[in-house]
């Protein structure tokens, strides 16, 4: 059945008038019983019959004027989502984002998004390096925003197949127990070295803080200090709160635990951490997923779409 000859349908049921309906139809009266004509012969039942009041359905037309009426709302709500997902109005968004980025700068980007997607599911995880390059991959990720000190190793390790775009830089603060509250704005390095540093273990598909800081400490002369591996910020906090070790993370920590831990800066300063986004290159992105890319990225992400 032609959806178009059920509307014309419907609108002669309710103008009760091959003549009126053609007139809000804008169209003629022989096309339209044409049309008319056309579907009784295709389902082979009688739809409408001509009485003293009137073009009324028959029993046959009353069944499809009550489905026919729900084809038609309905094929114009898809039509409508399709319509809004072609433009990235509407549509799933997988996104996997580290924690400080969450934090400090993804509600904003996410506001941005949601003016210009307004109708976007939007499922958002925290990223863990053992399979988030698996999750862009396989598809079950449509963007990740992670932290790495070596974004350029990460370009040449995944030129292949996956994006790996700037984004912006996280500078890194020492996370200490309440013990260093009375301590300067800035503390030496040197002063550190004897503390147990709680870090991520080492990952080689995204190198993250635990690398940049071991080079770090190369740079500076300085033998590795006694480190122990934490799963996440989350299990990281109560351990340095407990004074069982120190850490290095992005100040906007203090945002969230208050006065369980303190942050000072490091001497000689550590270097950044840089936060970029990963999606695949071998898969195009959804509409919706180029405009989060857009609103990311800003004027750049024209280059890299």
């Amino acid at each position: 059945m032609d959806i178009r000859h059920i509307r014309y349908f419907l609108e002669i049921s309710r103008q009760g008038s091959i003549s009126k309906a053609a007139k809000v139809l804008q169209m003629t009266q022989p096309p339209l019983s044409a049309a008319l004509k056309n579907l009784e012969d295709e389902l082979g039942v009688k739809l409408l019959e001509r009485t003293a009041r009137g073009i009324v359905p028959t029993r046959a037309g009353e069944l499809l004027l009550e489905k026919g009426a729900r084809l038609v709302d309905e094929t114009d709500q898809l039509a409508r989502e399709l319509s809004r997902q072609g433009k990235g109005l509407s549509g799933s968004l997988h996104l996997a984002v580290i924690l400080p980025f969450a934090w400090a700068y993804l509600p904003r980007v996410l506001a941005r998004f949601g003016d210009l997607s307004p109708n976007a599911d939007v499922t958002l995880t925290d990223v863990q390096s053992a399979t988030v390059i698996e999750g862009i991959r396989s598809g079950s990720l449509d963007i990740a925003v992670v932290a790495t000190g070596a974004p350029a190793k990460m370009r040449t390790m995944y030129q292949e197949d996956i994006v790996v775009e700037p984004i912006s830089k996280l500078s890194l603060s020492a996370v200490l127990p309440n013990r260093f509250k009375d301590s300067p704005k800035s503390v030496n390095l040197a002063e550190l070295m004897d503390e147990t540093w709680l870090l991520p273990s080492p990952s080689i598909r995204v190198p993250g803080i635990t690398e940049l800081m071991v080079d770090y400490w190369l740079e500076q002369g300085l033998s590795l200090p006694r480190m122990k591996s934490v799963t996440s910020l989350q299990t990281t906090l109560p351990l340095v709160a407990a004074d069982m070790g120190i850490s290095i993370m992005p100040p906007e920590i203090q945002q969230i635990a208050k006065t369980t831990v303190v942050t000072r800066n490091v001497e000689p300063p550590l270097p950044p951490l840089h936060v970029v986004a990963l999606w695949s290159s071998q898969r195009a992105l959804s509409e919706v997923a180029s405009k989060f890319v857009e609103v990311l990225l800003g004027p750049r992400a024209r280059r890299s779409l």
